[in-house]
């Protein structure tokens, strides 16, 4: 147990070394079942307990390699994955597998492999490997269960499907190295034009210098306006008003000067408008509506 207290062992590559030793196991049981079918074909072979047992312990073992190296990944099967447990599996299946690779030693000693003692030979060396595949994942679950007695958790498999190397502070799909260098500010102004910004209210003449060409939406100051205005009448009739002195014309050309600014509409007072004449639309170019 002091072994595991001198090695350096990072808890975030468990998870991944165990599921890759598993995988590996389970790689071997394929090549053992399917030389043990090459060895029942070959002449003057003999098909007994020695050879059967081998061939049989490729199936039992994928119920074990499913429960060690699936159950501890996924969340809801967890708690199924008990440090105890997995480290009771993981020796029975070393033992197991101990027994099979003596079994088939046997079976070549005893000379019983007929034409097919090469074959047999080769399932006898991969069963040793076998063998020490589950002795590396019970050395590993031996780790976890300490590791699970100081946390009351599995090592890393609590962190399987989170980013743990995302920064906030560096550019997505940066590809530079992680240092400080890399550390490069992220643009979060979508406003990229050099104005300088003022405290005060908005100044339309401020943009003046992008609207220098005559355009139908805003005529230069100084051409003519392009169409009659049909509220000329009421300006000529309000500009002779005791309150146009004291009030700029709302309808002007706010661009038109810099000194003009617009003003908020307010309707206009009753002396404005004269009883006596007949009600009648304010004289305008009315062919420009539209049909």
């Amino acid at each position: 147990m002091a072994l595991f207290e001198k090695l350096d062992i990072n808890p975030d590559k468990v998870p991944n070394t165990k599921l890759g030793l598993h995988i590996f196991q389970a790689v071997l049981g394929v090549v053992i079942f399917i030389l043990e079918i090459v060895l029942f074909r070959a002449d003057n072979a003999v098909i007994n307990g020695n050879n059967g047992w081998p061939f049989g312990l490729c199936f039992l073992s994928i119920p074990a390699w499913l429960y060690l190296g699936m159950a501890p990944r996924f969340e809801r099967t967890r708690k199924l994955a008990e440090p105890h447990a997995m480290v009771v599996v993981d020796i029975i299946f070393a033992i197991l597998w101990l027994s099979a690779f003596a079994s088939q030693a046997a079976y070549d000693t005893a000379n019983s492999c007929g034409q097919g003692c090469a074959v047999s030979k080769a399932i006898v060396g991969i069963a040793f490997f076998e063998l020490l595949g589950f002795i590396a994942t019970t050395a590993v679950s031996v780790y976890t269960l300490r590791y699970y007695r100081q946390t009351e958790s599995l090592p890393g498999y609590e962190n399987l499907g989170t980013s743990q190397n995302i920064d906030p502070d560096k550019a997505a799909f940066s590809m530079a190295p992680h240092d400080e260098e890399a550390y490069a500010p992220v643009q979060m102004d979508d406003h990229h034009d050099d104005h300088e910004h003022h405290g005060g209210p908005y100044d339309p003449d401020s943009f003046a210098p992008r609207f220098d060409n005559d355009t139908a939406y805003r005529p230069h100051s100084t051409s003519p306006a392009p169409f009659e205005n049909p509220f000329d009448a009421y300006r000529t009739h309000s500009q002779s008003s005791v309150h146009s002195a004291a009030h700029s014309d709302p309808y002007g050309d706010p661009y038109g000067s810099t000194s003009s600014r617009p003003h908020i509409y307010a309707p206009p007072a009753a002396e404005d408008y004269d009883d006596d004449r007949p009600v009648q639309f304010p004289s305008a170019n009315y062919d420009r509506t539209m049909h």
